[in-house]
């Protein structure tokens, strides 16, 4: 069987054992929300958008702890438990029922800190406390997915999650067109809110069943909220990558207009991420289900990174070679000053794409959370101390080299050790 070949069984059997329904799921939601961040450059003036970017910044930060990490636990333990659905349901159920009261108070949080952080552009103070509902509509959402997902509802997921990306697109440009920036962040929240309902009235989400389930034990709620946190932290630590750069360009040029080119620069390579999440969302559960299995592991894990890797070094290529003539078509003249930072970002999705992502999701299936954590805390440190410099000494531009260097250097560390591991383990 030759490579083409090659490409053509996996592909056939990846559409045909449901990963063809994420995927282009997944490719739709990412053509809405660029299309989303598309008209709303347009819409609203270059400086409101950096006000914009800014507060939503200020509150990704906030999000980081969206749920305690509920959604995660939720996906490794029901995933786990499978078989047993009532098992899957009573897990299921404390995450929920835990995850939306922790996330109510981080809402509390996030009008507080509105009041009282001091923030060093003018006018984001006034938008930021509007994502107070945000952390409860989105975790309610990703826990319905949740459920789709280690059900291998593969169909129902993939719908689910187009109708929440068409109707935040719809919300967003409705609002920020009648209202600005207020009315796009109250009719996103009001978007995701309604498609939590139509999951559960159309998709066939029991959300009834689940929350009239059983406790479950104080050891199981131990071993959940051990899960939780430890995932929280992972995340926290893993996005800390994507969030500091603009809060420290923020602090040290404060200028909207720098923070808009750079946002700029980071929203094709960001939103190209959606293809690790979307091949991780298919295999996760088969990981998780043969984690035992270290040799399948092994075997399946080399699958990946060999075809993925050709796959995701194509889409690099083509991002540095076109990235002039992409800047101007999408966003305009005004933002040709991103041109330098799209390229290095749009290399760092090759190393964050193929290895980290991957990577950090497949340790998880291996409950090897504590190695995510480190490889995080690592990255946070790496990430501050050389924005900092590099910021200062090279401007917008300082904090790609930053991401390109965390993503090279956490991609190796990531994928020696699981190697590593696997080896060991298959001995």
């Amino acid at each position: 069987m030759n490579y083409a070949q090659k490409l053509k069984f996996i592909w056939e059997k990846a559409v045909s054992t449901g990963f063809g329904h994420i995927f282009g799921a997944n490719t739709i939601n990412q053509v809405f929300a660029f299309a989303s961040n598309f008209i709303l450059i347009r819409v609203l003036s270059k400086g409101e958008y950096g006000i914009y970017s800014y507060a939503f910044n200020i509150y990704s930060f906030f999000a980081l702890a969206i749920g305690f990490g509920m959604e995660s636990a939720c996906m490794q333990v029901c995933s786990e438990k499978l078989k047993a659905s009532e098992d899957a349901d009573r897990n299921m159920r404390f995450g929920i029922l835990f995850g939306s009261g922790f996330n109510l108070i981080l809402g509390v949080l996030i009008v507080l800190g509105a009041m009282f952080i001091p923030l060093p552009l003018a006018g984001v103070r006034e938008v930021l406390w509007l994502f107070a509902l945000m952390p409860l509509v989105t975790s309610l959402f990703n826990l319905a997915q949740t459920y789709f997902r280690y059900h291998l509802m593969n169909a129902e997921y993939s719908k689910c999650s187009v109708l929440n990306t068409g109707l935040i697109l719809i919300g967003s440009v409705a609002g920020a067109v009648f209202f600005q920036t207020p009315g796009l962040i109250i009719f996103r929240e009001a978007a995701m809110l309604l498609t939590v309902f139509l999951s559960v009235w159309i998709y066939r989400f029991p959300l009834k069943r689940i929350l009239t389930a059983a406790r479950i034990s104080v050891k199981e709620k131990l071993d959940m909220l051990k899960l939780a946190a430890i995932s929280m932290l992972n995340i926290a630590t893993g996005q800390l990558l994507y969030l500091i750069d603009v809060f420290l360009i923020g602090v040290l040029i404060s200028d909207e207009l720098i923070v808009a080119s750079y946002k700029t620069a980071t929203i094709v390579p960001n939103a190209l991420l959606f293809i690790p999440t979307a091949l991780v969302v298919y295999i996760y559960p088969y990981f998780a289900q043969n984690q035992d299995d270290k040799g399948w592991v092994r075997q399946k894990y080399f699958l990946v990174l060999k075809y993925f890797g050709i796959f995701n070094l194509m889409i690099s290529l083509m991002l540095i070679i076109l990235a002039p003539l992409i800047i101007r078509i999408l966003f305009g003249a005004q933002y040709l000053d991103a041109v330098a930072a799209f390229r290095i970002l749009s290399l760092s999705y090759f190393f964050s794409a193929t290895f980290r992502k991957t990577t950090g999701n497949l340790l998880v299936t291996q409950r090897k959370l504590h190695v995510n954590f480190w490889i995080g805390v690592m990255e946070g440190v790496l990430n501050i101390v050389s924005n900092w410099f590099l910021i200062q000494f090279m401007g917008a531009v300082g904090a790609a080299v930053t991401t390109l260097v965390i993503c090279i250097v956490s991609s190796a560390v990531s994928v020696g050790y699981f190697i590593t591991y696997l080896s060991k383990s298959g001995e």
